[in-house]
């Protein structure tokens, strides 16, 4: 009986008391934030046309713009195997205002579309979705795997630049935050 204990004891002990040194430090990969925007090379008549009716009637969002694309941006940025990194996150934010307005309660407020690929070709970003007035996006957190190599973003939405920003504007931030074995 003594014996098995004693075998148990130091099983236990080991474990307990093995340590692992390792220091990581938490770091910011890449930042990026702009203001949505159609794409350069379209009827600018149609764009104030469907500008013209959505602000009289917002609930109409998706079937107002359904025939304006908009200009995508792109982002690239490197994990390193060197770092060790046990996760990566890329946090995201999305802000519409219409006339001023940033919350109008009910129905549509933008349109998003989101694109991460990894290095190795794997989709992980929600693709195109609807963001309304009262589910926005003040910070999404995506949980990415750890795989080593480039990466990139590409991420699009309704809004206008310009002096139109001041009837309707669609802002965007990204950020990816990962750590590294210092």
């Amino acid at each position: 009986m003594l014996i098995a204990f004693f075998m148990i004891s130091v099983v236990f002990t080991g474990c307990v008391t093995e340590k692992n040194s390792s220091t990581y430090e938490i770091f910011e990969v890449i930042r990026g934030q702009g203001q949505f925007a159609p794409e350069f090379q379209q009827d600018e008549e149609k764009i104030i046309e469907a500008l013209e009716e959505m602000v009289d009637n917002p609930i109409q969002f998706q079937q107002t713009l359904h025939n304006t694309s908009w200009e995508k941006y792109k982002y690239n940025f490197v994990i390193e195997s060197s770092w060790e990194a046990k996760y990566v996150s890329l946090f995201l934010r999305v802000d519409y205002k219409l006339a001023g307005e940033d919350n109008l309660g009910e129905g549509p407020a933008g349109s998003l579309n989101l694109s991460i690929r990894d290095p190795e070709g794997g989709e992980h970003g929600e693709g195109y979705e609807l963001v309304t007035w009262n589910n926005e996006i003040s910070e999404r957190i995506y949980l990415l795997p750890v795989i080593a190599g480039n990466w990139t973003i590409v991420i699009s939405g309704s809004g206008l630049d310009g002096d139109g920003s001041v009837i309707y504007s669609g802002e965007y931030e990204i950020r990816v935050e990962t750590e590294r074995l210092i």
